[in-house]
């Protein structure tokens, strides 16, 4: 059975600050179901994968060795860094582009990676600058889908976990840049205990 299929979780009220919500082995295991389907999709493609930083450079650290080992070796990677967080956990101002892609995806085919999919504002904007760009095609994956929190319509092509309506941070997401380096996808705001 899928990761994604054989996790379940409870209503987003049921959570509190500190829960995990996706272990790192579930993690791990659909990265690996991930890797085994965008593999299949690109084989014989130059893939350029545009990460979209800062919270998406887990998934792509584990993601390209997969995509590699099943014979994707001819990839290239590029990020693209956005802000739409100042403090805290609300929103305070549309997306922006903080720093631009280094590698230029005229006629490429191009693979968005996301660690969240929340409103779609972030995505949708990287996905038209590259389209505008002159890409083949664009894919999106994301390693969390928040459908409650869309507001505008942007459905990515692959996805992690679908998950309820609750602050993440962990695997490379974070709470006001804490939290990171945690292996598995908690609910925040949790700032651990100084040791």
């Amino acid at each position: 059975m899928s990761a994604s299929k054989s996790l379940q979780f409870k209503k987003a009220q049921e959570y509190k600050p500190g829960d995990v919500l996706v272990p790192h082995e579930f993690i791990q295991e659909r990265i690996k179901e991930l890797g085994i389907v965008i593999a299949r999709k690109y084989k014989g493609k130059k893939l350029l994968i545009v990460g979209i930083l800062k919270g998406a450079f887990k998934v792509i650290a584990d993601l390209t060795p997969e995509l590699y080992q099943q014979g994707l070796t001819d990839l290239e990677i590029s990020f693209i860094t956005m802000k739409s967080y100042l403090t805290g956990t609300r929103v305070e101002y549309e997306p922006k582009i903080v720093q631009d892609m280094d590698i230029n995806p005229d006629k490429r085919y191009v693979l968005l990676l996301d660690d969240v999919l929340d409103t779609g504002k972030s995505i949708q904007l990287v996905h038209k600058l590259i389209k505008g760009k002159g890409a083949i095609s664009v894919e999106s994956l994301v390693l969390l889908d928040k459908p409650e929190r869309r507001t505008v319509d942007y459905k990515a092509n692959y996805v992690g976990f679908t998950i309820p309506n609750v602050w993440v941070q962990g695997y490379g997401m974070d709470t006001v840049e804490v939290g990171r380096a945690e292996p598995n996808i908690i609910v925040g705001p949790f700032i651990p205990p100084l040791l």
